[in-house]
């Protein structure tokens, strides 16, 4: 069976790492042939390692839909605030579609696309990959076994880390929602959607609290200069100092986000000269770091979502409440506790599971994207009309938040107006 073709739109950390990465490795199921990144040595890191034709090696991904190519699907990893259009123009032209999340930025451009959607044709998915993990689609069929007994409360914690906060979040691309979009829109719509899983029904109403309580300049050491390369005399005392992070040994993520080159002086000089050698108490950063979610679904399970960037590491844990017995989990270490009330007992789980690639979500992901793309399956499991409730259940949380925690109906924001 031919390869499925592949028009990757974005050749970042995701679009590179991730997308072509598998193409790479599956030869016979997915061909890049086509690339669009405004970077010249990103675009051209794609065209060597997949034979591109310069022809279809552009800058914008526009230059790709001006007639029908020959591919049958676009991968779309631009930064989040690109998404609305591509999605729009590849709708009409009838490619088959997996975006990266979230959507959009914006409920005003999540009801575009729900209504642009309704008669498309063709697969349409977003990365909301955990659904595809190893350790959630367990978790997923011991509540559909009854092993629990009746499922009535979900605590979910995303820790996001330390450094992956200041990477990301404070330095990086998604540190402000008014050029990418709120942090429980850009990090958690993930958990937002893993919610929606693991309950089983939609999401009627939620409340929310947060804010941006440490990142921001009043609470910059004193003397502390823009730029952490700029003779700062806090580094050593600092967790935040860029050298620490970007300058050691590691060269992959976050390391390979700031340069292409990484060399120690390439990593300098993008250290001196780009967002990520700032100052952590220095940026133009906005969203938040801590954040509550409180949620009520239809069936009547509740649920509470905490985000923080306040850990050591970055990993997801788990508590359901059950009827009949309790579940602990730990997506990053594959482990599942499950503890019965009337025997007494303990059951341990052990998943096997990889620190790489969402725990080994992606390229689960990815390959049955493949199988959804040949046999033209519109119903995947991160289908776009699924994966927008996540969304709707985001931006009530944001507003929820900004309301100083009032109570949001959930259906009221996906209304299409």
């Amino acid at each position: 069976m031919e390869p499925i073709r592949v028009a990757l739109l974005g050749a970042g950390s995701r679009g590179r790492h991730v997308y072509a990465d598998y193409a790479q490795a599956h030869p016979q199921e997915m061909k890049i042939v086509a690339v669009a990144e405004p970077n010249d040595v990103k675009r051209q890191c794609i065209v060597d390692e997949h034979g591109i034709e310069k022809s279809y090696a552009v800058k914008d991904w526009r230059d790709l839909f001006i007639s029908k190519q020959n591919f049958d699907a676009v991968v779309i990893a631009t930064q989040d605030s690109m998404h609305r259009d591509a999605i729009l123009a590849a709708i009409g032209k009838q490619y088959h579609i997996l975006c990266e999340k979230p959507i959009v930025t914006t409920l005003e451009d999540s009801r575009t696309i729900a209504e642009a959607a309704k008669d498309f044709s063709k697969v349409f998915v977003i990365s909301h990959v955990l659904r595809y993990s190893p350790f959630f689609t367990r978790v997923k069929k011991l509540i559909r076994d009854g092993e629990l007994g009746r499922l009535i409360g979900i605590e979910l914690d995303e820790c996001v880390g330390h450094i992956h906060m200041s990477h990301s979040f404070v330095r990086g691309h998604w540190n402000n929602s008014n050029t990418s979009a709120p942090m429980i829109l850009a990090k958690s719509c993930h958990d937002m959607d893993i919610l929606l899983y693991l309950a089983g029904a939609d999401c009627t109403s939620l409340s929310s609290y947060g804010d941006l309580y440490h990142f921001k300049e009043e609470n910059a050491p004193v003397g502390a200069p823009l730029r952490c390369t700029d003779n700062c005399s806090h580094y050593e005392a600092c967790p935040y100092a860029a050298q620490k992070i970007y300058l050691g040994k590691n060269t992959a993520w976050p390391v390979n986000v700031i340069t292409t080159d990484l060399s120690v002086e390439g990593r300098l000089k993008a250290l001196q000269q780009g967002p990520w050698g700032r100052c952590v108490y220095h940026c133009d950063n906005n969203v938040v770091d801590h954040q509550t979610v409180n949620a009520q679904f239809a069936n009547g399970v509740i649920a509470t979502f905490t985000m923080s960037g306040f850990t050591m590491t970055t990993h997801r844990g788990l508590r359901l409440m059950g009827t009949q017995a309790e579940l602990i989990g730990d997506m990053e270490k594959g482990i599942i506790t499950i503890n019965y009330f009337s025997s007494r007992d303990k059951k341990t789980i052990e998943i096997e599971t990889t620190r790489e690639g969402h725990s080994g979500s992606d390229e689960l992901f990815v390959a049955d994207f493949v199988r959804l793309v040949r046999s033209n399956n519109t119903s995947g499991e991160t289908r776009v009309g699924s994966s927008l409730q996540s969304h709707y259940m985001a931006f009530a949380a944001e507003a929820s938040r900004l309301a100083d925690g009032k109570r949001m109906q959930v259906a009221d924001f996906g209304k299409l107006q």
